[in-house]
């Protein structure tokens, strides 16, 4: 139903992946008109450099994604340098295509991925740049357009990401207390809206209040990312928190999806980002409060002409003033017990430890396994226990979550026996097999255990 509605997922994927290439549309454009004139030809040029550096992006996504199938990590490659990623993902959407034991993460995820890159990569700096340029004086009502423009695309393409994660049915049956607060009602498409809207003017509140820090001096702004990534970094560390959710990343590679969720949320407001895995509802909340009142504070610091000055607070005061409205608005249709996640201290690391320890039931427990084992290393025996003592069992009854995914996860030691770890040590290595994985066996001795059978 989902699918077929006219918000559905479907709708949405489609909608947002032609977005996505009219944007790198419209940037060519802008490109093209920066390089005609002296004044702004530097600023072509860094466009262009964002532009390479989204691509650059997409490429290493891929890179984690496909790493375990060089055929198939060099498709998508190929796929990424044509720009046809996002189109590509959204048919996977659409067709129903799910996880296999070799990637990462799914396919779903995937896109989700994709889109942030593109918002960090490209989107957001190239906002930031063209408000620069605009208020710097090369003004005109294509380029303020064009702003404006960039800015609803970006706000879609961040709305679609929390609207798409929260009316997942099994998003919602597996953290039933963070997913759901959309209503299933009419109100969805508002919320959805609201989302968009919220998305759009903190990216502009954060472009406007950039701009002008840039224009008094650049490393005003440098000074002002450096200041809130820090903070926000260290309160990380403090709350042993570091280490990124996604499964297999080390210490570096999870400073670099901090720090990029960080800059995303920091110029979108980006809602799922709320939850313990990336900023944390609390944070969140308060690194909304920090982006209104530096918008603010970049008006009151600007040492323009009285004149320039008044337009400035007039469209910061109505940037401002709509975000709070139009947030309030979003807040007053979620449903209730959901708001209080803007104000939850949980961390990433407790989040994948609950999983575990909360879990009523194996489906429940097994979730632990699509976080980075580091997170978990606390109770690391325990599932260890809990993975040799039913995995006989899962391997008979096959429930739905013991997926080629989710076994593909497993660490090796917790195999039961010598064969099923050098089974599931094969078919991770292997390059010829794709979407399904024999069963892991143990006993030996001539057990009914001791036969390889295929896990759907």
């Amino acid at each position: 139903m989902l699918g077929e509605v006219s918000w559905g997922l479907k709708g949405r994927v489609a909608i947002g992946a032609m977005l996505s290439v009219a944007d790198m549309v419209s940037d060519a454009f802008v490109i093209f008109k920066y390089m005609d004139e002296a004044s702004t030809r530097g600023y072509g040029w860094i466009l262009l450099w964002m532009l390479m550096g989204n691509l650059a992006m997409q490429l290493l996504l891929v890179l984690v994604q496909y790493k375990k199938k060089p055929l198939e990590l060099l498709k998508e490659c190929l796929i990424v340098a044509t720009g046809a990623k996002p189109v590509v993902d959204a048919f996977r959407i659409s067709s129903g295509k799910e996880q296999e034991g070799h990637h990462v993460f799914s396919p779903l995820v995937e896109l989700v991925a994709g889109k942030v890159c593109e918002m960090f990569g490209e989107s957001i700096p190239g906002c930031l740049l063209q408000c620069f340029v605009f208020l710097k004086g090369e003004r005109s009502r294509a380029s303020g357009a064009s702003i404006i423009v960039s800015a609803l695309m970006t706000g879609f393409a961040s709305a679609s990401i929390s609207f798409d994660f929260d009316v997942s049915p099994a998003k919602r049956n597996e953290s039933p207390e963070f997913y759901g607060y959309i209503p299933d009602d009419g109100r969805r498409t508002i919320i959805f809206c609201c989302m968009m809207l919220n998305s759009s003017l903190t990216l502009l509140i954060r472009a406007v209040g950039g701009s002008l820090l840039m224009l008094m001096e650049k490393k005003n702004f440098v000074v002002l990312l450096l200041g809130e990534m820090g903070l926000y970094l260290l309160q990380k560390a403090l709350r042993g928190d570091l280490i990124y959710w996604t499964p297999g990343l080390g210490i570096r590679l999870s400073l670099v999806m901090r720090m990029v969720v960080k800059v995303v949320t920091d110029f979108t407001g980006l809602v799922h980002f709320r939850g313990p895995h990336e900023l944390g509802g609390a944070y969140w909340t308060f690194n909304m409060a920090l982006g209104l009142v530096g918008g603010v504070g970049s008006v009151m610091l600007y040492d323009g002409e009285e004149a320039e000055k008044g337009a400035l607070w007039n469209v910061m005061g109505g940037l401002v003033g709509g975000w709070i409205a139009v947030f309030l608005v979003f807040l007053q249709l979620m449903k209730k017990r959901y708001r209080s996640g803007f104000f939850s201290l949980q961390t990433s690391k407790s989040k994948s430890i609950a999983y575990f320890l909360d879990g009523k039931n194996d489906a429940d427990k097994a979730e632990v396994m699509k976080s980075n084992e580091r997170q978990w290393r606390e109770v690391r025996e325990q599932v260890k226990d809990w993975v040799q003592e039913g995995w006989w069992r899962w391997s008979e009854e096959k429930p739905q979550w013991f997926s080629p995914a989710w076994i593909g996860r497993v660490p090796l030691d917790m195999i039961p026996t010598d064969a099923g770890r050098e089974e599931l040590k094969g078919f991770r290595e292997s390059t010829r097999r794709r979407s399904s994985l024999v069963g892991l066996v143990g006993g030996g001795g001539g057990s009914s255990r001791g036969v390889v059978e295929p896990v759907s």
